[in-house]
């Protein structure tokens, strides 16, 4: 494994919110790749070089780097780069445009093959006519996209504008020719065309082009869509036939005159390549925004993002990150080139390499990466996160990043801030999954979380227990509350249309009774209330009136006999035995 330091210094060094970022250190080039997964050809088309080797997520990693290795021994941001991807994979925050530039460019590094040779990844469908052969059309990269992993499924979302590349070829299938006897035919090409590149969706043609290596564009997309490239190839033959009526079969000679008869025979071969995708739209986000009567510095917020979202920003220093991080990794079948012809089949390490954005749950709700000073604390609170309960995925064993066992897919997000000025709310910025997508959402103001008081009497107490009434009301206006619900002791009961409540308490308090006012929370109801809370006595448990008469007037029949008994005893006495009568 690499030594956590060495990670730790790495990731700090290349990631600034999950974007990689350059070193001034040096001008030496980059160490060799170490894994025949990662293209030779790179680091080009405007990809930085800190950034290329980060783009291959499923080359074999070498856990035992040393930390000198990543400290002392780094002459480029290159080679640091190149070092980090042989050791770990490396997430981001957001998905990056590097991809999308790659594959741009790297497109252009294919070179199809000649009229007889097809040239094409391994993992193409071939298709063969009658003339053409080893035909194909291959989708290299539809972007901007990501492949989302959830459970056991991985969906590949895209945005509603976009471009879809792809590359074809094929070789034409001569028939041999016949140079001897009295019918000789000679074959030759006389035409070969890409005559149409189309881009379809639900039967319509999006785009089209006649290029071997097009960049076809669509808009306005929405829901799931299977986006397929459909390529026209066509053939046409030069036949030359020979023949002759006077042929001298032992001379092999035609004794008379050559007919000659010329024709073009045509093939036309249709290949296509679909690609399952989602339109994500986060065109449907809103959200409402509250303040506090008891803090005017205090304000409440509920973002509902509308799609699958990977941040939202609040404020430039606030951001709400989502459980989504993101990696690349090239796509399968693409890194073998198969070169056909007639004769020979051979295999090469290609170079056309396109690469992916996937996402993956790294954590089981969202966080806030941003904080305020250590004074201060945090700008931003979050109160709940709250949407569907999923598994996480389970990656190829290749792919060195981590995932959850189980994450709440967040459709909603409330948070609250004690120190962002409540007008900083009025507008916030949700990023969906897929590069480039953002909306700017206006956040409605919902009103104020109003004040309240709870008043508990206790209406009877006894061996049995004790009855309490609650009562709340506003503190500013004493009008009752009439949602949310009053606990006391271990028991609990919703308030009326009046703010009223009562609840019998089995078990009887020695002297007081603690109760307390639960709103529903300000994020979830249109009737914003804070909580509150009382305590309340229990009245004394003295003996009724009655039997308080009743036990005097036993004492004394028990006891004025006994005192006249003794006070006579004492008279016979003279007052010898008690000295309670006079003696002479």
């Amino acid at each position: 494994m690499t030594p956590p330091r060495a990670i730790t210094v790495a990731l700090a060094l290349l990631t600034v919110s999950g974007s990689v970022v350059g070193l001034t250190v040096g001008v030496a080039a980059a160490e060799p790749h170490s894994s025949p997964v990662i293209p030779d050809d790179g680091p080009v088309y405007g990809v930085n070089e800190t950034r290329f080797p980060l783009l291959w997520s499923e080359d074999v990693d070498q856990g035992n780097r040393s930390s000198d290795e990543f400290e002392e021994n780094v002459s480029s941001a290159g080679e640091f780069s190149t070092r980090l991807a042989d050791s770990t994979d490396v997430s981001f925050d957001d998905p990056i445009e590097d991809v999308d530039i790659w594959n741009r460019g790297d497109i252009q590094d294919f070179t199809p093959g000649d009229e007889e040779t097809s040239v094409h990844p391994e993992g193409a469908q071939l298709e063969d006519g009658l003339y053409i052969s080893d035909a194909y059309t291959s989708i290299f990269a539809v972007q901007p996209s990501t492949v989302l992993h959830s459970g056991n499924n991985s969906t590949q979302y895209i945005a509603p504008d976009g471009e879809v590349l792809s590359i074809t070829d094929y070789r034409v299938r001569i028939p041999d020719d016949n140079t001897s006897g009295s019918v000789r035919e000679q074959w030759s090409i006389a035409e070969t065309a890409v005559d149409s590149v189309e881009l379809q969706a639900d039967g319509q043609v999006l785009d089209s082009n006649s290029s071997q290596r097009p960049t076809l564009e669509y808009s306005g997309l929405s829901g799931t869509q299977n986006l397929t490239v459909d390529t026209e190839i066509s053939v046409r033959l030069r036949h030359e036939r020979r023949t002759c009526e006077e042929y001298n079969s032992t001379a092999d000679s035609c004794e008379g005159s050559w007919e000659t008869e010329i024709e073009y025979p045509t093939d036309r071969v249709t290949v296509s390549d679909s690609q399952h995708t989602v339109v994500t739209r986060i065109d449907a986000s809103g959200g409402k925004r509250v303040t506090f009567e008891s803090d005017e510095n205090r304000t409440g917020v509920v973002v509902h993002p509308g799609s699958t979202w990977s941040a939202i920003d609040v404020a430039t220093d606030a951001r709400l990150r989502g459980n989504w991080r993101f990696y690349a990794a090239a796509v399968d079948g693409w890194h073998t080139m198969v070169t056909r012809t007639k004769t020979e089949t051979t295999r090469t390490n290609s170079s056309v390499r396109p690469t992916q954005i996937h996402a993956v749950p790294t954590q089981e709700r969202p966080d806030i990466p941003s904080r305020g000073t250590d004074d201060d604390g945090p700008s931003l609170v979050i109160e709940e996160a709250w949407g569907s309960t999923r598994n996480g995925p389970t990656l190829p064993e290749a792919i060195d990043i981590p995932t959850v066992d189980r994450y709440v897919d967040a459709t909603s997000i409330a948070v609250q801030s004690e120190g962002l000025p409540a007008a900083t709310f009025d507008e916030v910025t949700v990023h969906g999954i897929v590069r480039g997508q953002s909306q700017t959402v206006s956040i409605d103001d919902d009103g104020t979380v109003r004040e309240t008081k709870l008043n508990l009497t206790v209406l009877e107490a006894n061996s049995s227990g004790v009855l309490v009434q609650a009562r709340v009301t506003e503190t500013a206006t004493d009008e009752p509350v009439t949602s949310g619900h009053v606990e006391v002791a271990n028991q609990s009961a919703a308030v009326n249309a009046s703010g009223m409540a009562v609840l019998e308490l089995e078990e009887r308090p020695s002297l007081l009774v603690d109760g307390q006012y639960i709103p529903a929370e300000w994020w979830r109801t249109d009737q914003l209330y804070s909580g509150a809370e009382d305590r309340a006595k229990i009245p004394p448990k003295y003996p009724e009136f009655q039997k308080i008469v009743q036990l005097v007037l036993v004492t004394l029949l028990w006891f004025l006999p006994v005192s006249l008994a003794v006070y006579g005893f004492d008279y016979l006495s003279g007052g010898t035995f008690l000295g309670l009568t006079h003696q002479q």
